[in-house]
C-alpha cells in the first residue's frame, strides 16, 4: 500500500510507488495477453458468415416481380391522373374563352353578364375538379407505397428465414449482414478475415438455381 500526502517527499515512498507501478503494469500486460489468446482460440472455434442482404433482396426474382407489378400499377395510376388532368385543362380553356368574351368591348351587356355567370360556374367546377385530381393522385400514390412496403416486408422476412435455415444447416454460429449501416451511415462490419460470404449461395437457393 502506498500513502501519498501533500508536502510529503520521501525517497522510500517514491521507491515503493515505482515498484507498485511496475507490478500493476506487469499484471496489465498478462491480462491483455490472456484476453487476446482466449479470444483468438474462441474465434477459431466459431464459424462466422456474412451476407449482403441488399444484394440478395435486389437479385431475388420475387423482388423483381413485385417491382414490376408496382410499376405497372403506377403507370395505370398516372394514366388515370393524366385523363382527369386533361378534363381539367378543357375546363380552364373554356374559362379563358369566357374571360375574353367578358373583356371584349364589342360584346353587349347581356352577353357579358351571361359570360360572367357562366365563367363563375366553370371556375367553381374547375376548382372542384383540380382538388379531386390532386386528392386522387395523392391517395393512389399512398396506396402504392403501402403495397410496396407490405410486399417488401414479406420478401425480407422470407429471405431472413432462408438465411437462418441455411446457416443452421451449414453449422454457422454467427451470420452478419454486411450491408447493414448505423444511424450515421457507418457499416457495422468493417473488416472480416475468416468470415464466409454466403450472398451468392442464398441468391441461387432463393431463385431455385
Amino acid at each position: 500500500m502506498v500513502f501519498i500526502s501533500f508536502g510529503f517527499d520521501s525517497c522510500s515512498a517514491r521507491g515503493n510507488l515505482r515498484a507498485n507501478m511496475k507490478e500493476i503494469f506487469y499484471y496489465f500486460i498478462l491480462f491483455n495477453l490472456s484476453s487476446l489468446l482466449t479470444f483468438s482460440a474462441f474465434s477459431q472455434e466459431m464459424k462466422v458468415g456474412i451476407v449482403d442482404m441488399n444484394r440478395v433482396f435486389g437479385e431475388y426474382h420475387k423482388t423483381k416481380e413485385t417491382e414490376k407489378e408496382i410499376q405497372n400499377k403506377r403507370d395505370i395510376a398516372r394514366k388515370e391522373v393524366s385523363e382527369r388532368d386533361n378534363e381539367l385543362k378543357e375546363k380552364i380553356k373554356e374559362l379563358k374563352d369566357l374571360e375574353r368574351e367578358i373583356a371584349d368591348p364589342v360584346s353587349s351587356r347581356e352577353v357579358r353578364a351571361a359570360s360572367q355567370k357562366r365563367a363563375q360556374k366553370i371556375s367553381n367546377e374547375a376548382r372542384i375538379m383540380r382538388d379531386a385530381v390532386l386528392d386522387f393522385a395523392r391517395k393512389r400514390e399512398m396506396q402504392l407505397m403501402e403495397m410496396s412496403k407490405r410486399k417488401r416486408g414479406v420478401i425480407l422476412e422470407e429471405i431472413q428465414v432462408a438465411v437462418s435455415q441455411h446457416s443452421k444447416k451449414e453449422g454457422y454460429d454467427l451470420v452478419f449482414d454486411k450491408s447493414a449501416r448505423s444511424t450515421k451511415g457507418i457499416s457495422f462490419l468493417l473488416y472480416s478475415k475468416v468470415a464466409r460470404d454466403i450472398s451468392a449461395k442464398m441468391i441461387s437457393e432463393l431463385n431455385g438455381e
